[in-house]
């Protein structure tokens, strides 16, 4: 019987956000939330789950991407996430952290 290749939830989003990546892009936590059947306010969880396997892989924090429908900014839990992540961010201002690793993500999908 042949193998089926199934995907889980943190595969799906990690592979969205590398296709954002790839057109330099930022996705809203609504549209997020519903290519993977999951209500954006319980995105937290697997968002975290890929940040931390992309950080153990040497790879950028890829929810750096994911923003918010008003602000455009990622919500608070990814800065606390990325300062714990990344011993260079703990010092630095949301604005530059934000930048810095959004531009890790764009240079990581070039």
């Amino acid at each position: 019987m042949p193998e089926t290749f199934q995907m889980d939830r943190v595969d799906r989003i990690a592979d969205i956000l590398y296709g954002v990546a790839v057109a330099q892009g930022l996705i809203e936590y609504g549209p997020l939330g519903r290519r993977v059947g999951v209500l954006p306010y319980y995105l937290g969880p697997q968002l975290e789950k890929v940040s931390v396997r992309a950080a153990e892989r040497s790879e950028p924090i890829w929810s750096a991407l994911v923003v918010g429908k008003d602000t455009r900014r990622p919500h608070e839990g990814f800065y606390g996430l990325a300062r714990r992540m990344r011993e260079e961010y703990k010092d630095l201002a949301d604005d530059v952290l934000w930048e810095q690793e959004r531009e890790r993500c764009y240079a990581a999908a070039r």
